[in-house]
């Protein structure tokens, strides 16, 4: 991987259009959906976060932090730019959201993909839900990080469309 990419906090909507639009292009487009897909619920909110991976200054991976009402974090809409798969740019950025959920006390989960279960089980996240279908986008199951400890922080076992 390159020295040169960082990991941005970005709140609100400051480069939600550069969020949106690698959304767009990595996760929706493929499906044949429209650009209004990569629309969800909270992203303007103060209180999301939205981490972007930047390579001279040019969005290559970015995901979003939700804040729920589990006092949990959701990790959602996690996407890197085609030729950057596979160089650890997500890693770097599920790491960086592990970082977030530690200092606010919180643990992670999120809805994956079937392709991506692996991705994240590699990063000690641990299936917590049934598989469930979103149309068009397709099967999906919950899955939740919790600091590698035993307790959880309420129960993650949500499902967000």
């Amino acid at each position: 991987m390159s020295e040169d990419v960082v990991i941005q906090q970005s709140f609100g909507d400051r480069e939600l259009a550069l969020v949106r639009s690698l959304r767009y292009e990595i996760l929706r487009k493929p499906l044949g959906m429209p650009p209004s897909g990569t629309i969800f619920p909270g992203d303007e909110n103060e209180s999301t976060i939205h981490l972007l991976a930047l390579s001279e200054s040019k969005l290559i991976g970015c995901a979003s932090l939700f804040v729920d009402d589990l006092d949990a974090i959701q990790l959602r809409g996690m996407a890197v730019a085609s030729q950057w798969q596979r160089r650890g740019i997500g890693n770097r950025i599920v790491e960086t959201a592990k970082e977030i959920a530690i200092s606010k006390g919180k643990n992670l989960w999120c809805n994956a993909r079937f392709p991506a279960i692996g991705f994240y089980e590699r990063q000690g996240w641990i299936q917590s839900g049934p598989i469930f279908n979103i149309p068009i986008v397709g099967p999906h199951i919950a899955m939740k990080w919790t600091g590698n400890s035993e307790n959880n922080v309420g129960s993650v076992n949500k499902v967000i469309k």
